[in-house]
């Protein structure tokens, strides 16, 4: 009997996913959030476009280019891969980490403000001016900063010259920051993602969008394709649409959209911010119920404690937030949290550490964004830029080298956060140096390093951390890219950073100078910057010999034992019994000034998940997702409505559709 031969069937080439049109795409996504962003709360001083992890100032030009490539597709047969996609996403989301209140609305603010705002009140020429980094501001040089702030007179040219040195050592700052956020994402993507199997619930709804884009079959994306999609649309964009009709005839009635109320139990006690955040509901919606129950249970202990605390006679509340020995609670449980992570990986951490130093071939990274040796190599060569950078302030050593750790620990803590919780507003209880002052005390660190931090805060801080969270998620969008390709990935990424870094600084630059900064009406410039250095001047004339706060403070150091305890005791029984409701990242955050805002939000999407699951289950849930992406999309596209309403008919006198919560 013959053999009959089988056909061989060829191994199809993986599509490509980083091609040149779709790095330029991402590129054009940059420029267009980077306008949007900055003349959104600059110009027409309308929604706070820049303010969330996932900033609706991304969001905005993002969804038009879905929805506008998707008629393209259909009228042309031009259409980008949903790989492609994965590419556009991830650089949008490290370009909106910059703009406005990222990282370059407060550096301009900061840096600007030491000799333009110099009165004989506020101390700053006898406290700031001779410990200022020289090299890291620009002078008022024939009035160069005066007009980035009252306008330019007529004829004149921008002073670019007095800008061009401290912005380059700024920007080489933020840069070998991102060097240094990006390799600890890699490092710790698998950890997280394949060991741990976080949701990472604040991009799914983004990667189901664009894993399922516009296909050239129809005239919107696929992702449009379900009626529960509409149906969430038709909902959130039809309030938008419905409130914009007031803008032409006030006092017409409108949806209740971002209004809200402090609820008071007693004088005595934190209120309860009676408040719903749709733009947080669209993500924490994609969180487990763990977490969503942990988040709100903790916020409303924080409430009960900080006002038994209160009757008590401590310094506990203010009265909205943590104040005293409460804020110590927080920070304990928070450093033993963070550390459990560290402890929690250290097998995968000796993995890392085993394959970049050559000593264990057969650990497997090819598809990481870099190999581990290369994520060793760029965090010893960034902290060690950061290390000099900050040695060029005359910054004190060993407080430097604490700070470039605590850097590190406090933002791998915010990154794990994000990825547990989903929320596009939440931050951490405490920074890198509230973290280390305090142990130190004021008497034991020279006032040049004081007034040095006020300017490594920027490099070596909040705005530069928010870089790990938006990496590590960066790391989940990537897995929609073939694995070989990933490497190139981060090339495309380090390129969105630099053109949003330069392009934001550029416009808010040149805008200050057109329509003057005092008229932007933003906190980051110049208000930030007043209050960044009155904080140091408190600190050098009335606690210049304030020792380490265990010694001042016993009661603040027992509070921080005893949350560190509390953090102890919540891991141990999360790890012990699987029926433990209790996450520890709850207690983590209670009290923080954004999840005070939200926590009434995430109880009511606990409560609307919780039914989902009990009557439907799982397979109901998953069915319910569409409607929730479709609350999304119809939000965001109402918020670009409104936006053009206002470009057209009231520019700089903007409507807030869009605020924080």
């Amino acid at each position: 009997m013959a053999v009959q031969e089988q056909d061989i069937v060829e191994p199809q080439p993986e599509p490509q996913a980083i091609t040149v049109r779709a790095v330029l795409i991402g590129l054009v996504l940059v420029i267009a959030l980077g306008i949007t962003a900055t003349y959104v709360r600059y110009y027409i001083h309308g929604s706070r476009v820049s303010i969330s992890h996932v900033p609706m100032g991304m969001l905005m030009p993002f969804m038009v280019m879905l929805f506008g490539f998707a008629i393209i597709g259909r009228l042309t047969q031009f259409v980008l891969k949903p790989g492609e996609w994965h590419v556009i996403l991830a650089m949008g989301l490290a370009g909106a980490m910059l703009p406005v209140t990222g990282i370059t609305g407060y550096m301009i603010g900061y840096i600007s403000a030491p000799y333009f705002a110099v009165t004989d009140g506020n101390g700053w020429e006898k406290f700031i001016h001779p410990h200022m980094p020289k090299w890291l501001v620009p002078e008022n040089t024939n009035d160069s900063i005066t007009w980035f702030y009252q306008g330019m007179p007529v004829g004149a040219d921008i002073p670019w010259d007095v800008w061009m040195v401290p912005l380059f050592w700024w920007f080489m700052a933020v840069m070998a920051g991102f060097t240094v956020m990006s390799c600890v994402a890699v490092i710790f993507r698998k950890q997280w993602a394949e060991n741990e199997r976080l949701l990472f619930p604040v991009v799914t709804p983004l990667v189901e969008m664009v894993a399922n884009p516009g296909d050239g079959n129809g005239w919107l994306p696929a992702f449009t394709r379900n009626r529960l999609f509409w149906v969430g649309f038709t909902l959130a964009f039809g309030a938008i649409a419905w409130n914009c009709i007031s803008y032409f005839f006030p006092g017409f009635p409108q949806f209740p959209i971002y209004r809200g109320r402090w609820v008071w139990i007693d004088r005595q006690f934190p209120p309860i911010r009676g408040y719903l955040g749709i733009f947080t509901l669209f993500f924490s919606y994609f969180a487990s119920l763990e977490i969503l129950f942990s988040l709100w249970f903790f916020d409303l202990l924080f409430v009960l404690e900080g006002g038994w605390l209160n009757k008590l006679g401590y310094k506990a509340i203010s009265p909205y937030e943590p104040r005293g020995v409460y804020k110590w609670q927080m920070y304990g449980g928070f450093v033993v949290m963070v550390a459990s992570m560290f402890w929690v990986a250290r097998r995968h951490l000796r993995d890392v550490f085993l394959k970049a130093t050559g000593q264990d071939d057969t650990i497997e990274d090819s598809g990481e964004l870099l190999s581990y040796r290369g994520a060793l190599i760029g965090i010893v060569l960034g902290l060690g830029f950061l290390f000099v950078w900050m040695m060029q302030m005359n910054f004190d050593p060993i407080p430097a080298l604490c700070l470039l750790v605590m850097f590190i620990f406090c933002y791998v803590g915010l990154a794990k956060i994000l990825a547990d919780t989903g929320l596009p507003y939440i931050g951490i209880p405490a920074g890198p140096w509230t973290l280390i002052l305090p142990f130190f005390g004021n008497g034991n660190i020279s006032a040049v390093t004081h007034v040095a931090e006020r300017f490594a805060a920027l490099g070596v801080g909040g705005w530069t951390g928010r870089m790990l969270p938006a990496m590590t998620h960066i790391g989940r969008i990537a897995e929609g890219i073939p694995a070989k390709q990933r490497r190139n990935l981060m090339g495309a990424v380090a390129l969105a950073i630099v053109v949003s870094f330069v392009f934001s600084v550029y416009i808010t630059i040149r805008l200050g100078y057109l329509e003057g900064a005092y008229t932007f009406g933003a906190f980051e410039i110049p208000s930030a910057s007043a209050r960044h250095y009155k904080h140091a001047v408190e600190i050098l004339k009335k606690y210049p010999d304030r020792p380490p706060f265990f010694m001042k403070e016993p009661a603040e150091l027992a509070f921080f034992l005893i949350g560190g305890g509390i953090m102890t005791a919540l891991i141990f029984l999360r790890h012990r019994f699987v029926w433990w409701p209790l996450h520890p990242v709850g207690l983590a955050v209670s009290g923080t000034h954004l999840l005070r805002h939200i926590s009434f939000t995430i109880f009511l999407t606990w409560l609307l998940k919780l039914v989902v699951m009990k009557i439907g289950g799982p397979s109901v849930y998953r069915k319910s997702q569409p409607l929730f992406i479709g609350l999304l999309v119809g939000y965001v596209l109402g918020v670009v409505f409104s936006t053009l309403l206002d470009v057209i008919w009231f520019p700089e006198q903007g409507h807030r559709v869009h605020m924080k919560g």
